[in-house]
């Protein structure tokens, strides 16, 4: 009765398929997981009050703590409820 012994070859490829297997899936929960947030920019605050705010009072509205943010790599990022909350409270 012959053995059937994998080679190292083997073992890299199943190993290759498998991370790319496991990656394809984080890849796949991320984006469903993210797609369902509603995350504002400065940029995308700025166009949607169509050019009428500067960063630097969206600057000195999270100094003072007025618009809750988080920096991520250099980007600052606002929740949706809390951008709205902001500033239909500021027109109102």
């Amino acid at each position: 009765m012959a053995a059937n012994i994998p080679t190292t070859e083997d073992i890299q490829h199943l190993m290759k398929a498998f991370e790319e297997t496991i990656y394809g899936k984080i890849e796949a929960l991320f984006k469903a997981e993210n797609s369902g947030l509603d995350i504002y920019t400065n940029k995308r605050i700025k166009e949607e009050m169509g050019g009428d705010i500067s960063d630097d009072t969206l600057a000195r509205m999270r100094e003072r703590g007025e618009l809750p943010a988080k920096k991520v790599s250099g980007k600052w990022y606002y929740k949706g409820a809390d951008v709205r909350r902001v500033f239909t409270e500021s027109n109102s």
